[in-house]
């Protein structure tokens, strides 16, 4: 009885941070230093893992081994950030699916925009063989 009564207080905090997660700020134009301050006052759970460095380039990673999920920064050569890419487990394709259909609209090549003061956002659902992402980034005109 307890065993199940556990069970199902863990599945619905686990499903409530899930919930809350895909309508999380973007970051995108924060540089790095602000986007590892908010990062730890914003998303719970999240530590910070690696700083990549690739020529004009880097990312920033974040991982969060009680749900499963990383966060990826892309940074521009002066540390501005271009993309966030969240990786979540496959299972929870359809679920994410479900909610970015909810917040942005129906879709049918899961891609979704949605407009913050003056940018253009684009927010991509790619489902691989390991895990699913959620990409964000600004919308190419």
């Amino acid at each position: 009885m307890i065993r199940i009564v556990l069970f199902r207080i863990s599945f619905l905090m686990v499903f409530m941070l899930i919930m809350f997660s895909v309508k999380s700020q973007n970051y995108i134009n924060m540089h790095k230093d602000e986007i590892r301050t908010r990062v730890g006052q914003e998303l719970s759970g999240f530590a910070f893992a690696k700083e990549i460095y690739n020529f004009d380039r880097s990312f920033i990673k974040y991982e969060n081994t009680f749900e499963e999920q990383t966060l990826i920064f892309m940074l521009n050569a002066d540390g501005f950030c271009t993309s966030v890419s969240r990786m979540y487990n496959t299972w929870m394709f359809n679920k994410l699916k479900e909610q970015l259909a909810e917040e942005y609209g129906k879709s049918k090549n899961l891609k979704w925009t949605y407009r913050k003061e003056r940018n253009t956002y684009e927010v991509e659902l790619v489902k691989g063989d390991w895990f699913t992402t959620v990409v964000t980034r600004l919308k190419k005109e």
